[in-house]
């Protein structure tokens, strides 16, 4: 629920919101009719006829009377209902993509702490956990082109060089020691 309110606090929602209402009220509005006065109803049609002694006829049988123009406002109402029934179909719209991306998210997230393994040893035996199962005091055997899972230090190594340009932006890879660089970070890759 909370997501649909942080989609509404955006200022041009805000706007079709607002001009929605507005539009919405002002189709059921209707200002009073005036009479029109009697002079002014009479529209008489003017036809000229060129009579027999060169004068000109005016023609008041087709006179009528013109009723003043009434705007109907039976479906002025669709136009802001329209614009406020857009505004929730993007916000739906929008939090439902976003709620899809997240569920995706933490479905991989997911698998890549349940689907992989690293080889361990606990009590003197080897043994494949995931990655979540990782507790402090576990020794990680890690081979050529793993992902470190967690911090640690390096108890035994040959000619071991770790990529740390995710952790630090540097291209270059560092010689790993026990002696003088037994540090390992999370996130670093075994190279």
């Amino acid at each position: 629920m909370n997501d649909y309110l942080y989609y509404i606090k955006d200022p041009t929602l805000i706007i079709l919101v607002v001009s929605g209402f507005i539009n919405l009220a002002l189709s059921f509005y209707e200002p009073e009719m005036q009479i029109p006065s009697e002079d002014t109803v009479i529209l008489a049609t003017v036809t000229g006829a060129v009579l027999s002694n060169s004068t000109i006829g005016f023609d008041f049988l087709n006179a009528t009377t013109v009723e003043t123009p009434t705007e109907g406002h039976g479906t002025a109402w669709i136009e802001g209902v329209a614009i406020l029934l857009c505004v929730i179909v993007v916000v739906l719209v929008t939090a439902i993509n976003d709620y899809s991306k997240e569920r995706q998210f933490r479905n991989l997230q997911e698998k890549i702490e349940t689907g992989q393994k690293f080889s361990v040893i606990r009590d003197g035996e080897a043994v494949d956990v995931p990655v979540s199962d990782l507790v402090v005091g576990d020794i990680a055997r890690v081979k050529y082109g793993d992902l470190l899972p967690a911090d640690g230090f390096l108890i035994q190594g040959n000619d071991l060089k770790i990529d740390e340009s995710s952790l630090t932006g540097e291209s270059d890879h560092i010689k790993k020691t026990v002696e003088s660089d037994p540090v390992l970070l999370s996130g670093e890759d075994i190279t």
